[in-house]
């Protein structure tokens, strides 16, 4: 909208007279007042114009009045600029040239805003510009129900917030459409997410809390009922969304007991074929993460001790980058807490690696640990990587002094999230026959890896990034840590998981508070 004035005096006063409406608004020739140059702009015979709320903010003078309809007199204008009044003849426009461009303006249709009603109704009512909200507030609360069918207000909340945190390491999203789409086809798959999704934003939308938490009861009542008449490849897709509507009702040091479950009922994991691989495929990796968080937190090794599916994407893409740190991880749990070796057959090497004593194991996996970081892709290389007082430089509120680590993807930053806790783990459990490590130092550092974990989790704020694999490496880090200022910040990212993801961490606070307070002789956690 242009706002501005006619250029002679004496009709603009006469306008004033008989037309009050007119005293403010735009007539129908419109001189820009720059000092450089005037421009003459044009409207047909019939404009609406759009109140706002506050007008003043638009308008550097004048009343302020509301507009309707703006009519004119007739198409020729009450004066036509000269030569002297616009200071260059290069802008002068003759008579007929003008009525030429009004001829054109009408020839072509007019664009106008909408309706005055249409468009006050979504501004605030103390501004004309709508004041930005949190981007939590808009990916939570603005996903509610809004009046909508419950059913629709669940499954966007599915698809824009719970789905992406599932499908972190898989860019083809299988649940996040694959699993949608067959849930169209098969009503008690849909039955089993709605209970999902209304769970969980039942943990995040407190508003929500009764009404979601009676919908998924009824939802997963409804799957429960349904799902043994499907197919087994459905039935198993429809468990792992009861065992997630599980992870998201208990505290991270039951996962463990949830997912042995879920592989040893009928229809879990333990009836996994390769045959059945595009289905189960998504469904195993998503189980090994809360498999090798729960053995991360309750030091144990994996229940998993299946094989993968035979991945179906190249070997050198970023999902298979992700998968394999992700084995290495699986085996170096087994490795470190005394499980069995089945995780190397998903590393290769199969015939020689079984017969190695535990030296060279823990040498295998440490130089497979180092190979993948010096080898992966750009893709899951960190965009920025600022360490020590650098940090403090870069962001002065940073006094934790955690390095400063932000990736282009949540599936760079889980990966490496997981590299940096099995190299930890290795390191912890270094045997004493080894020799110097070579390559970098700070690659041969349990401290190094221990401030990259808190690094990467201190240093970014997505809800995807709260792979349960980070969640239990935060956990695990944050026992050795004796600044309070760190400490601080740790329970910071504690309390902001179960924000923005529901997972209920207040026992795993209250243990942590309770072993620092002791080596710190009872001095209170600020």
């Amino acid at each position: 909208m242009i706002w501005g004035r006619t250029e002679s005096t004496d009709n603009y006063n006469a306008d004033e007279e008989n037309y009050p409406s007119r005293q403010t608004t735009c007539p129908h020739w419109l001189l820009d007042l720059s000092q450089t140059q005037k421009k003459i702009c044009k409207y047909p015979g019939k404009v609406t114009f759009v109140s706002v709320s506050n007008p003043s903010n638009l308008q550097s003078s004048g009343a302020g009045a509301t507009y309707s309809t703006v009519r004119f007199v007739d198409e020729v204008p009450a004066t036509t600029p000269s030569v002297h009044e616009s200071g260059t003849g290069e802008h002068e426009q003759t008579q007929t040239e003008c009525h030429a461009e009004a001829s054109a303006l009408h020839s072509e249709p007019l664009e106008l805003l909408p309706t005055t009603d249409h468009v006050t109704a979504h501004l605030p009512s103390n501004s004309a510009i709508p004041v930005r909200q949190d981007p939590r507030q808009v990916s939570f609360s603005s996903l509610s129900d809004s009046g909508n069918d419950p059913e629709t207000g669940l499954l966007r909340h599915y698809c824009y917030a719970l789905a992406p945190w599932i499908d972190v390491g898989d860019p083809s999203r299988a649940f996040g459409l694959e699993f949608l789409i067959l849930g169209r086809r098969v009503r008690p798959l849909l039955a089993a997410i709605l209970a999902l999704a209304a769970l969980q934003r039942s943990l995040v939308v407190p508003g929500h809390a009764a009404d979601d938490l009676a919908r998924s009861l009824r939802f997963r009542e409804e799957a429960a009922n349904g799902l043994p008449l499907q197919s087994n490849a459905v039935q198993r897709v429809g468990n792992v969304f009861f065992m997630l509507h599980s992870f998201f009702s208990s505290r991270p040091s039951k996962w463990k007991t949830l997912v042995s479950a879920h592989i040893n009922e009928s229809g879990g994991l333990g009836c996994l074929s390769v045959s059945d691989g595009e289905l189960n495929e998504p469904s195993f990796w998503v189980t090994l993460r809360i498999d090798l968080a729960a053995s991360i937190i309750g030091s144990e090794p994996p229940e998993m001790l299946l094989l993968p599916p035979v991945p179906n994407s190249e070997p050198t893409s970023i999902k298979q980058v992700y998968q394999h740190i992700l084995l290495l991880l699986a085996h170096t749990l087994s490795f470190v807490f005394g499980g069995p070796t089945t995780y190397l057959d998903g590393l290769g090497q199969v015939d020689t690696v079984h017969a190695l004593n535990p030296v060279s194991q823990w040498t295998y996996l440490w130089t497979e640990c180092r190979r993948w970081y010096q080898t992966r892709p750009l893709q899951v290389q960190p965009v920025l990587d600022v360490r020590a007082a650098h940090a403090d430089e870069i962001d002065p509120q940073n006094a934790s002094s955690f390095p400063i680590l932000v990736y282009t993807t949540p599936l760079a930053l889980v990966a490496n999230a997981v590299y940096h806790v099995a190299s930890f783990l290795l390191l912890t459990r270094k045997p004493r026959f080894v020799k110097t490590l070579t390559g970098p130092k700070c690659l041969s550092s349990s401290i190094w890896h221990a401030q990259s974990i808190a690094g990467i989790a201190t240093s970014n704020d997505t809800v995807e990034q709260w792979d349960p694999i980070l969640i239990a490496a935060l956990l695990l880090v944050a026992k050795d840590m004796t600044h309070h200022l760190q400490q601080s910040a740790v329970l910071n990212r504690l309390q902001r998981i179960t924000v923005l993801t529901g997972i209920n961490l207040d026992y795993e606070i209250e243990s942590l508070q309770s072993q620092w307070r002791m080596s710190r002789y009872d001095e209170p956690i600020a």
